[in-house]
């Protein structure tokens, strides 16, 4: 079991290629290859489609949430056995809030939010040089 580090500003769901040979994933027979900014340094990710799954930090068989997703593994990136989850392929799939008070990540259903707020209508904001 792996540690996932949620980040927002992350394309995808990222990892070690250390991880894909555990897995016993070939990834000479990937679903593409894109190239990515990690750490301020350019890396390439192959793609495989695998099965996720989350456990709460209070693991309980039962309890888990799980999906499939492209899983980008980077050749040579020491990830420090943790799979970088991004937008899309983690962010896309379930509704995630972030408590800095509660020191605490609640993930739910994607549609969790809708249902709390209902379904918001985001009005771009247009400025002229200098004016909002």
């Amino acid at each position: 079991m792996l540690d996932g580090l949620i980040d927002t500003g992350a394309d995808a769901v990222l990892a070690s290629d250390l991880l894909a040979d555990q897995l016993a994933l070939d990834l000479e027979d990937n679903d593409g290859e894109t190239a990515h900014v990690v750490g301020g340094l350019t890396v390439t990710a192959r793609y495989k489609t695998v099965e996720l799954r989350l456990h709460p930090a209070d693991p309980t068989p039962s309890r888990y949430l799980q999906w499939r997703a492209q899983v980008g593994f980077i050749g040579g990136w020491h990830s420090y056995s943790f799979v970088l989850l991004g937008s899309v392929g983690f962010l896309d799939q379930w509704t995630v809030t972030a408590s800095r008070c509660a020191q605490a990540v609640a993930i739910e259903a994607r549609d969790a939010f809708d249902e709390r707020f209902g379904i918001l209508t985001v009005i771009p904001l247009l400025a002229a040089a200098g004016e909002w």
